[in-house]
C-alpha cells in the first residue's frame, strides 16, 4: 500500500518539472522565431539600403555623363530657352541611361502579392513621376537651385549654411534662367571674398585660387589651390516610394579650369624621351606638380607628384611619384586596392578620369580651329567665343599685300583694335605711305616690320616692346588691356597675290618672328600671341621679372614673378638661323593637338632654319601656375564635372 502511494505521489511531484520544461521550450522557440524574424528584417532593410544606393551611384554616374553634352547645347543656343537643355530633360536622360525609370508593374506586383511591400525600386514606368521625384532643394520638379546670390537665403538655412561653396553673381536675368538650364559663362563672377577663394575677388572675379576637390582624379592634390571657377547647382533627389522615402541633396560642379599644369594636353603624350629616342636630361629638365594628357607613355618622372590621364596611362618602368613608388600595373585589379591600404587614401599619385565614379574630366576643343578667328560679320555662338582662341584676341594683325606670290613678305597689313567708343579702329600700314622701314625715319618706333630667316622665309617682325607707345599714338588702350595679338593674312582682298596659308604652314607661307621681348614688364596682365602660322621666338623672351608680385594675387611676397606669356602656333621655333642655341624653358607646355598618328614630345623644341630638335641644348623648369595673376589673357580651358552630397545632420 505504501509502496504504491510512493509512486503515485512522485507521479503529481514530476507534472510541474514537465509543465516548467514546456514552458521553457516554447519561450525559446519564441525567441528563436523572433531573432529570425528580426533577422530577416535586418536583412531586408541591408538589401533595400544596397537597392537605394545602387540606383542613387547609377543615377548620379549617369547625370556626370549627360550634363556636360547638355551644358555645352546651352552655350550654343546662347543661353536661350529650349527643352534639348533644359534641367528637366537633363534628369530625364539620366535617368533614362541609368534604368532608374524601370520597375515592376503594378499588375505584376498584385499577381505575385507584393502591392503593398516596401519596394526598392525608385523609378516608375509614368515620365511624370520620374520628373517629380528631382527636384531643386524648395521642391520645384525638375529645376535646380543655382550657387549664385539670388538664391542665397536657400543657402543660409541650417541644414545647408557652412556646407555649400562659394557663391557666384550674374544678372538677375541669368540667375532665373539658370535654375532652369545650366548657365556657363564668363559673366558669372565671385563678388564677395569668402574662405576658399585665396585670391582677391576684385582683381579675380572671374578665376580665382580655390581648393582642389576630394576626388580620386589628381589633376591637382586635394585641397591644394589651383586656378579655377567652380560653377555648381543644388538639387534634391527622392528615394523611394510614397511610403519609404528618402531625401538626399546633392551639388552637381562644373569646375572652369583654365590649362595650368607643367605638361598639358589633350592627345597622347611622351614624357621623358626625345622622338629620336634619347631620354631627356635628368640634369636639365625638372617637373613640378601634375602631368596631364589624354593618354601617355611615361619613362621617367622627373620630379612630377602626380599623373592624371584620361583613358590611359603606360609606364616603361616603376616610376616615384611623390614619394610613392607606381608600377605600369597601377590599374589592375588588387594593385590599385593595395596602394590603397598602403597609403590609407582612395586618392593615388596616379589616376584615369574614366575610373573615377561621380566625375568627367573633359579638355574643351582645341586642335587648329583654336587658331583660327572668324571673318567680320560672322556670327559666332556662345561656346565658339568659349573655345576659340583666336576670336579671344583683341588686336588683330593681316597681311592684305605681298611682295608676290613667290615672295610672301608684306607689303601692307591691316591692323585692327578696340577704341574708347567701345567700337573698332582699323589702321592699314602700307610700304612706300606710312609704313616706313626700319632704317627709314619713323620705322624704329613701329613694332610691326618686316625681313628674311636665314633660309629666306618671308616673316612679319612683331616687337612687343614698342606697342604699348603705338597704341597709344593711336588714342587706343594701353597693352594693359590690350594684350592679345592674332596674326595671320588676308587673301581675300588680293588672291592673286597674297596665298592661303596651309596646314601645316609650307614653306612660302608669310611666318611671325617675335623680337625684343626681352622685358614684358609693362603687360602687367600677361601677353598672348596667336597665329595659324609659323612663329619664331627670335631672342630672349620675358626675362626680366616685375619689379613687385600683382596685389591680390595671393602669392608669397618671396614670389618671382614674370607676366603671364602664351604663344599658340601652327609651328614654334626658337631662333631663326642655323645656328645651334640653347633653349631655356620655364612654365608650361602645352599641346593643341587632339589626335595624330604620333605621340607629342614636349620638349621636342626645333630651333632656327635646320629645322633639329637640339636636344643637349634643352633645360626646362617646368611648374604649374600659382595663381590666377600668372594666367595668361588667352588660354585653353578644362572642364571638371563632379557631384558631391551636402551632408546632412
Amino acid at each position: 500500500m505504501n509502496n504504491r502511494a510512493l509512486k503515485r505521489d512522485s507521479g503529481y511531484v514530476s507534472l510541474p518539472i514537465v509543465t516548467g520544461l514546456a514552458i521553457m521550450f516554447t519561450l525559446s522557440l519564441t525567441m528563436l522565431f523572433k531573432s529570425t524574424l528580426m533577422n530577416r528584417d535586418q536583412a531586408s532593410k541591408t538589401q533595400l539600403r544596397v537597392d537605394y544606393r545602387q540606383r542613387e551611384e547609377a543615377l548620379l554616374r549617369a547625370l556626370v555623363a549627360t550634363f556636360p553634352g547638355k551644358a555645352m547645347e546651352c552655350m550654343k543656343a546662347n543661353h536661350a530657352e529650349g527643352a534639348a537643355h533644359a534641367w528637366s530633360t537633363i534628369f530625364a536622360e539620366a535617368v533614362t541611361l541609368s534604368s532608374s525609370s524601370q520597375r515592376l508593374s503594378p499588375e505584376i506586383l498584385q499577381s505575385l502579392n507584393l502591392g503593398g511591400k516596401l519596394s526598392g525600386d525608385v523609378g516608375d514606368h509614368s515620365s511624370v513621376e520620374v520628373r517629380s521625384w528631382i527636384t531643386s532643394l524648395t521642391g520645384e520638379a525638375g529645376q535646380v537651385t543655382p550657387g549664385t546670390t539670388t538664391y542665397a537665403e536657400i543657402f543660409a538655412q541650417p541644414a545647408f549654411a557652412g556646407k555649400v561653396p562659394p557663391l557666384l553673381d550674374t544678372s538677375a536675368e541669368l540667375q532665373t534662367a539658370d535654375a532652369l538650364r545650366p548657365i556657363v559663362t564668363p559673366l558669372k563672377r565671385y563678388v564677395t571674398q569668402v574662405p576658399g577663394l585665396l585670391a582677391d575677388v576684385a582683381v579675380h572675379p572671374v578665376y580665382n585660387l580655390i581648393p582642389y576637390p576630394n576626388i580620386r582624379f589628381g589633376y591637382a592634390a586635394p585641397g591644394e589651390p589651383f586656378v579655377a571657377k567652380r560653377n555648381w547647382w543644388a538639387f534634391t533627389v527622392n528615394y523611394g516610394s510614397s511610403n519609404s522615402t528618402v531625401a538626399r541633396h546633392y551639388v552637381l560642379s562644373l569646375y572652369e579650369i583654365p590649362s595650368q599644369m607643367p605638361i598639358e594636353a589633350a592627345t597622347f603624350a611622351a614624357i621623358g624621351t626625345h622622338q629620336d629616342g634619347t631620354a631627356w636630361n635628368a640634369d636639365m629638365v625638372s617637373i613640378e606638380g601634375s602631368v596631364y594628357a589624354a593618354r601617355m607613355s611615361v619613362s621617367g618622372a622627373y620630379g612630377a607628384a602626380r599623373l592624371a590621364g584620361r583613358s590611359g596611362i603606360e609606364m616603361t618602368a616603376d616610376l616615384d611619384l611623390g614619394g610613392v613608388s607606381v608600377g605600369s600595373d597601377f590599374d589592375a585589379l588588387g594593385e590599385r586596392e593595395r596602394l590603397q591600404a598602403e597609403q590609407g587614401t582612395d586618392v593615388l599619385p596616379v589616376a584615369l578620369s574614366a575610373n573615377s565614379g561621380r566625375l568627367t574630366f573633359l579638355p574643351l576643343p582645341t586642335g587648329s580651329g583654336y587658331l583660327r578667328r572668324s571673318p567680320p560679320g560672322n556670327t559666332l555662338n556662345a561656346f565658339e567665343e568659349y573655345t576659340s582662341g583666336g576670336q579671344r584676341c583683341r588686336i588683330t594683325v593681316e597681311a592684305t599685300s605681298m611682295v608676290s606670290y613667290e615672295d610672301q613678305t608684306p607689303t601692307a597689313i591691316r591692323v585692327r583694335f578696340p577704341n574708347p567708343a567701345g567700337g573698332t579702329s582699323e589702321i592699314v600700314l602700307q610700304r612706300g605711305s606710312n609704313w616706313p622701314t626700319v632704317f627709314e625715319p619713323g620705322g624704329s618706333i613701329i613694332p610691326f616690320q618686316t625681313e628674311l630667316t636665314n633660309n629666306n622665309r618671308s616673316c612679319l617682325t612683331f616687337h612687343p616692346s614698342l606697342l604699348d607707345a603705338w597704341l597709344l599714338a593711336q588714342g587706343a588702350a594701353s597693352v594693359a588691356t590690350n594684350n592679345s595679338l592674332y596674326f595671320d593674312v588676308d587673301p581675300t582682298l588680293d588672291p592673286m597675290n597674297v596665298r592661303v596659308v596651309s596646314d601645316p604652314p609650307a614653306m612660302e607661307d608669310m611666318c611671325v618672328i617675335i623680337r625684343r621681348g626681352k622685358d614684358l614688364t609693362n603687360y602687367t596682365a600677361g601677353l598672348s600671341i596667336i597665329a595659324p602660322l609659323r612663329v619664331y621666338v627670335g631672342d630672349d623672351l620675358n626675362a626680366i621679372p616685375a619689379a613687385t608680385i600683382p596685389v591680390g594675387s595671393g602669392l608669397v611676397d618671396s614670389t618671382v614673378f614674370y607676366p603671364p606669356l602664351s604663344i599658340f602656333a601652327a609651328e614654334l621655333r626658337v631662333g631663326t638661323t642655323g645656328f645651334n642655341r640653347p633653349i631655356e624653358h620655364h612654365g608650361q607646355l602645352g599641346s593643341l593637338a587632339t589626335s595624330g598618328a604620333t605621340a607629342w614630345q614636349p620638349l621636342d623644341m626645333k630651333s632656327g632654319s635646320d629645322d633639329a630638335v637640339h636636344s643637349d641644348s634643352i633645360s626646362a623648369d617646368l611648374k604649374p601656375l600659382r595663381s590666377p595673376a600668372e594666367l595668361p589673357p588667352v588660354h585653353p580651358m578644362n572642364w571638371l564635372v563632379v557631384i558631391e552630397e551636402i551632408p546632412q545632420d
